[in-house]
Order: C-alpha cells, then sequence, then structure tokens
C-alpha cells in the first residue's frame, strides 16, 4: 500500500533508497523508506511502476527483498 510520500516519488529522493538495478531493462527498484512500497521505473519511461515483493523478485532475481 502507498502512502502520502510514494505518491510524490521521486521527491524527495531522501525518502527512497535504491534497492536495485537491471541494466538489461533499463530500470531502477526504489523502496519508500516509510511504508516499504517497491517503486520501479525505466530509462525511457516518464511513469512510475508500484511493485509488489514477488513482481519484483521476477524482474530482479539478485535482490533479497
Amino acid at each position: 500500500m502507498t502512502c502520502r510520500k510514494c505518491l510524490r516519488f521521486p521527491v524527495p529522493t531522501s525518502n527512497y533508497d535504491e534497492v536495485a538495478i537491471n541494466v538489461t531493462m533499463q530500470s531502477e527498484l526504489y523502496r519508500c523508506r516509510t511504508c516499504g512500497q517497491l517503486i520501479q521505473i525505466f530509462a525511457l519511461e516518464r511513469g512510475i511502476h508500484y511493485r509488489s515483493p514477488d513482481e519484483a523478485k521476477s524482474q530482479f532475481p539478485d535482490v533479497d527483498l
């Protein structure tokens, strides 16, 4: 479940931890420090994607969530 800070992603950046990078997909995975929501961004997109741990694990298999 997203919180108010997640809805303002990526401002300010201090609210989020970078969890992983997938070079092949050109995407990054972040975690909200307030609620733990996983947020994925892609290099060529403007939008963000909220991910469940299972969804994130399928795209970032080397990350321990």
